[in-house]
């Protein structure tokens, strides 16, 4: 498509859904750019969630789209596990029900095109025009990766995000760095497809338990179920959102990055556990490669030793930064104000510094808290974006003072 449009969403995930959604319900005109739940597809079914259902609903206003009805219907687990296929299916169906015009294609370029309009060039070769632009791309170009090993060939080192089929490395081994989800997720999937995996962390890893289908009142009011976990600090951050906001920023900052830190899901222990050989706490030292292998060197118990790898995955988590999105234009960057040099600093109402950009999802976490680094954020998220955008529409819609129409509706208010 070519032309202009109101509001442009760049992604088509949890929160550029639940943007969208939320637009259409107030007859905002708006386009969705991206191909529908990307991060979710290549997900196999054997693996699930670690958030709970009613944690994992796309935030729509209407009402029957919630993910635990749409699982009870099928038949399927409602709180948990629930697989990563499952979560797939139904965002696709949400989308296909509520917004089936999202239009399935990258955008290549984001560059500002005059006061108060944006430019987004698509990978078909198009250009389309926006007044206001939301960048709903949730994880994708935000993937970090150790400096000892960044600029290696891809051959020998990756990242654990969007790669589930290990089958090439049957026989080999392979070290995984890193102990939270993603890097047991990666070892487990190695072992099951016959490679030799080594999970190298600085800490050992730790496995959340299972939550309890019934509590006493008191284990309720002590650690209080949440779209986060248990914790009262998390029953916090739920109801509360924006608390967060009002910290230092140092602290906000650190307590966005560290809070619910690595661990691994109940239900991957027992594929993990006596099946996967860990060396922890250790770290990476130096890494060498050649044509066909890696070699590193490790530090561990006081002691230094070198391994030889067919591969490296990187389980390392993510960086919160602007720089990782390769479709925005450097004039476009340095317009955009930051937060440590990273993420974008944003208003209450997820705005950038550059006026009529705004950023949801992980890419806010920095401004709002941990809450947002989840789906379970696009619920607060969505209608506070979508209320400035409705305002922001109103206040463009107004006829100027002075002109001939803004005169009749002077005449007719008094």
């Amino acid at each position: 498509m070519s032309g202009a449009v109101e509001v442009a969403i760049i992604g088509a995930g949890s929160y550029g859904l639940s943007v969208a959604a939320h637009l259409r319900a107030r007859r905002i005109p708006a386009q969705v750019f991206g191909r529908p739940m990307q991060t979710w597809l290549p997900m196999p079914r054997n693996l699930c969630l670690k958030s709970l259902g009613f944690a994992t609903s796309i935030a729509v206003p209407q009402p029957g789209y919630e993910f635990p009805a749409y699982l009870a219907r099928r038949g399927l687990e409602t709180l948990e596990p629930i697989s990563y296929a499952d979560f797939t299916e139904y965002g696709l169906w949400v989308q296909q029900e509520l917004l089936p015009d999202v239009q399935p294609v990258d955008v290549r370029t984001l560059r500002m095109a005059g006061p108060g309009e944006y430019a987004l060039e698509l990978a078909n070769g198009q250009t389309v025009r926006a007044r206001k632009v939301v960048v709903a791309t949730g994880l994708h170009g935000l993937r970090h990766m150790p400096e000892l090993l960044a600029g290696l060939p891809e051959q020998l080192v990756s990242h654990s995000f969007g790669q589930y089929d290990y089958r090439r490395f049957a026989g080999r081994e392979v070290a995984v760095l890193g102990a939270g989800q993603s890097a047991l997720e990666v070892a487990v999937l190695l072992h099951e497809a016959g490679a030799h995996p080594l999970l190298v962390a600085r800490k050992p890893p730790v496995f959340h338990g299972r939550t309890p289908l019934r509590r006493s009142w008191f284990e309720r009011l002590r650690r209080p179920l949440t779209v986060l976990g248990e914790g009262r600090l998390s029953w916090v951050l739920q109801h509360f959102p924006w608390l967060v906001r009002h910290a230092p920023e140092t602290r906000r900052v650190r307590f966005a990055r560290g809070y619910l830190g690595p661990a691994g899901a109940w239900w991957l222990r027992q594929r993990f556990e006596n099946k996967v050989p860990v060396l922890a706490p250790a770290t990476v030292e130096e890494a060498r490669a050649s044509s066909s292998s890696i070699t590193l060197r490790i530090a561990a118990d006081g002691r230094t030793q070198e391994r030889c790898f067919a591969h490296v995955v990187c389980g390392t988590g993510f960086r919160h930064s602007l720089d990782g999105l390769a479709f925005l234009e450097q004039r476009l960057l340095a317009n955009v104000q930051r937060i440590v040099g990273l993420a974008p600093r944003l208003s209450r109402h997820f705005e950038s510094t550059l006026p009529g950009l705004y950023f949801v999802g992980p890419l806010s976490a920095y401004s709002f808290g941990p809450l947002f680094r989840f789906v379970c954020g696009a619920v607060p998220t969505a209608p506070v974006v979508v209320n400035h955008l409705a305002a922001s529409s109103r206040r463009s819609r107004r006829p100027a003072r002075g002109s001939a129409e803004g005169a009749t509706e002077e005449i007719r208010a008094a």
